[in-house]
């Protein structure tokens, strides 16, 4: 009788999506606190302005290292220890007195926020079968835009209960308590976890490593070789795209809803969520459709291409029409429909990332979203100097759209079966060296 494959995987995909989607509560909490804190601390909008994007510079900067560090020592040590930093750095923002301390904790929590996403893909890289991966990133990152969707209306709730300063030490201890358990319960590589704990079978392990060798050599990855890789090169290329468009809908919509839909700001604050919600099915959706055509067609590159491309020529072509209709319900509704699609392809994104990367995964997935960061940090200030320049509405959206095709197209590029460690003849070297020496 074959051995039916326990679950435990799926235990540490749950318990990642418990860490993404406090990174959120985090992270969006601030803005929905902005009101109260800048009346607090006589703070105007230009400074307010600065304690939101110092938050930005720090978390790319530290996503590299983070990731390699995690890639060196283990997720279970590294993401534990970041868990614990920046959700001080959350209990501290209630403790802040003026704009200078503000500033400092914002930049501090920044650095812990960095390694959240590559060290939890560096996890995953020891615990996803390839045909998992997908739907694996597609369902971290759906609760993370969940997280966003849902901290204006706990924040609300806690701050007309007990003041602002209660959300960032109620939001701490949440932190703390997932990474004690994090701590506690994880380990690196399913083996460990059948020592210390025995709940894992063989059969599951079998199923996650995929039929090969768990204790194969792994070859070092100097990062300046890291940089030679093309399909590391185009997949990091490509995010920037992605995360300029989320971007828009992260920091203008709210604007957007109000000044060129006419909406309430009650009435903004109900239809902004929707585009996330259904970001978060597209999250989802994306990462396990991936999966699917891979199971079915063994085809790993065409599996992961189009998806990600389908989604986002889909929000390309959404976008267009949402800046265009008369209707302010329809624009949300096309608007939705694009964030849809544009969510499709970020797990197929984090995946990728585990795909070429295998076990150098924590520093590849760092790579790609530092670069992917840049549009990040551009798409604010494009899109204002856009809004700025043409006195329209329309045009920022048309470039955003166009910024899509780019990004759908650089996936021409990228093939998910071709590892770092085979595209740079890692292997090859390696057995060359033992070749000379014996």
């Amino acid at each position: 009788m074959i051995e039916k494959p326990t679950r435990i995987r799926h235990w540490v995909l749950f318990v990642v999506c418990l860490v993404y989607l406090i990174t959120y509560l985090d992270r969006v909490a601030i803005s929905v606190a902005a009101p109260l804190m800048m009346k607090d601390f006589d703070i105007n909008k230009l400074e307010w302005g600065l304690v939101l994007s110092v938050f930005s510079w720090t978390y790319a900067s530290f996503q590299i290292p983070i990731g390699m560090l995690s890639d060196k020592i283990g997720a279970r040590k590294v993401l534990a220890g970041i868990v614990v930093f920046w959700s001080a750095m959350t209990a501290a923002t209630a403790m802040a007195w003026n704009f200078i301390s503000l500033v400092v904790i914002r930049l501090l929590f920044g650095v812990g926020e960095a390694g959240a996403f590559p060290t939890a893909t560096r996890a995953f890289s020891h615990w996803m079968p390839s045909t998992e991966r997908g739907f694996a990133q597609g369902f971290t990152h759906g609760a993370a835009r969940f997280g966003g969707a849902v901290t204006p209306v706990i924040v609300a709730a806690i701050m007309a209960q007990w003041g602002w300063q209660s959300v960032f030490y109620i939001f701490s201890i949440l932190g703390l308590v997932w990474a004690g358990v994090w701590y506690y319960w994880y380990r690196d590589k399913p083996n460990e976890f059948k020592e210390r704990w025995g709940t894992i079978n063989q059969a599951e392990i079998d199923l996650i490593n995929g039929g090969k060798s768990a204790k194969k050599a792994v070859p070092k990855l100097p990062f300046k070789t890291l940089l030679k890789s093309k399909n590391m090169w185009f997949l990091s290329l490509s995010y920037p795209t992605y995360c300029y468009t989320i971007w828009i809908f992260m920091t203008w919509m709210p604007a957007y809803l109000v000044e060129a839909r006419g909406f309430s700001i009650i009435k903004m604050g109900i239809f902004a969520s929707l585009p996330l919600l259904a970001g978060t099915i597209g999250d989802t959706l994306g990462g396990w459709l991936s999966d699917k055509l891979w199971r079915k067609t063994g085809r790993g590159k065409f599996s992961r291409r189009v998806v990600a491309m389908t989604g986002m020529l889909v929000a390309a072509a959404f976008m267009i029409p949402a800046a265009l209709t008369q209707s302010a319900y329809l624009a949300v509704f096309f608007l939705a429909c694009s964030l849809f699609g544009l969510e499709m392809a970020v797990g197929v994104y984090w995946a990728v990332s585990l795909d070429v990367g295998h076990e150098y995964a924590g520093t590849v997935s760092g790579m790609m979203n530092t670069v992917g960061n840049i549009g990040s940090a551009l798409s604010p200030l494009v899109f204002g100097a856009v809004l700025q320049f043409t006195g329209s509405w329309v045009y920022p959206f048309l470039v955003a759209s166009s910024i899509l095709v780019v990004g759908a197209l650089l996936w021409l590029k990228v093939d998910p079966e071709l590892s770092v460690v085979d595209e740079l003849g890692l292997n090859r070297d390696e057995g060359e060296v033992k070749t000379t020496v014996s």
